[in-house]
């Protein structure tokens, strides 16, 4: 099934750092390989700096470079985590379950939807 988003919801005495040692497999999923060097550096950066957050208990910062495939969004207001691609895909709701698979194994508690952002309810309202 065709899906815009993957939204994976936490419970509300969720804590992000439980999060920390699952965080690399699930940005290795959602992330390219990349054989530009500066690319590669940008997205070690990116994975060091989310560590870092959820080791402090913060919430990660995701992963919303330009030109990347997927998205990895962490909305302000709520402990969600988002796989977005900018079309339509049967990849969404792929890569979304094999970090299903991660968050299991790690024994971390979270519920699924998908098509849940805003943006993809205004594009199906102007259809």
């Amino acid at each position: 099934m065709k899906t815009w988003s993957g939204h994976i919801y936490f419970d509300d005495k969720f804590e992000w750092n439980k999060l920390e040692k699952a965080f690399p497999d699930i940005y290795s999923l959602v992330v390219e390989n990349k054989k530009n060097p500066e690319d590669q550096q940008f997205d070690q950066v990116m994975l060091q700096l989310n560590l870092e957050e959820m080791h402090k208990n913060k919430k990660p910062l995701g992963y919303i470079k330009d030109d990347a495939k997927y998205k990895l969004v962490f909305p302000l207001d709520r402990k969600e985590m988002i796989v977005y691609r900018g079309v339509v895909s049967d990849e969404v709701r792929e890569k979304t379950e094999e970090i299903e698979k991660v968050l299991k194994s790690k024994k971390i508690r979270y519920t699924v939807d998908y098509d849940k952002m805003i943006l993809y309810q205004i594009r199906k309202a102007k259809k």
